[in-house]
């Protein structure tokens, strides 16, 4: 298991406490009607595969360019490409709850070294069934030497319930020194989510 995704899962453990150091949290903001808020100058970057449109699968059966993983235990959430109702070309990502454990995310790993003291803003459209009260989000998670110093995983406005395609937006300051950052998306505990359209760029102070 590698070290971010085990900062991952002591994050979560945690995720009612006040956190031990000085990671930093950041904002959610939704636009239903699929507007992007006001925002400062930008500087978009490119992702690998952020529609889920390449049929091809990394070694592990993973999307292209992104990677699966699950809180622990036996297989709890299935990952599927799936071409049913996507919200843009012919496919979308779907998380899907199937045993006990507390979560199941998808991520994608970019070097943060670049674009230290902007604030990385991620946007993606999710729909929902069935999300218990955890719900499922978007994810930010921001590394130094394999140590935590920034996240944002949604918890402020989690997707609740079943829910249509909706445009959601979270962004996470980058502190001096961060080298990685990993986005995605989360699944917490029962429902299904899918995830179509990620997009992510770098707001300047």
């Amino acid at each position: 298991m590698s070290v971010s995704r085990i900062a991952l899962l002591a994050l979560i453990a945690a995720c009612t406490l006040p956190y031990a150091h000085a990671a930093t949290t950041g904002t959610t903001q939704t636009t239903p009607d699929g507007k992007a808020p006001v925002a400062a100058p930008t500087s978009g970057v490119p992702l690998a595969n952020p529609g889920f449109e390449s049929a091809q699968t990394g070694s592990r059966g993973d999307p292209e360019g992104w990677f699966t993983f699950q809180h622990a235990g036996p297989p709890s959430y299935r990952y599927v490409i799936d071409t049913e109702r996507p919200h843009g070309g012919a496919r979308s990502l779907r998380i899907e709850n199937i045993g006990p454990e507390p979560y199941g995310a998808v991520a994608q790993a970019l070097d943060a070294r670049p674009h230290v003291g902007k604030t990385a803003k991620l946007t993606g459209w999710l729909r929902t069934r069935d999300a218990n009260d955890a719900g499922a989000g978007l994810t930010l998670l921001v590394m130094q030497g394999g140590a935590t110093v920034g996240y944002n995983f949604q918890y402020d406005a989690p997707v609740n319930g079943t829910t249509d395609w909706k445009r959601y937006s979270i962004s996470v300051a980058i502190p001096r020194g961060a080298d990685r950052l990993e986005i995605g998306a989360m699944m917490r505990g029962k429902g299904a989510l899918w995830l179509d359209d990620v997009a992510l760029e770098f707001v300047a102070p």
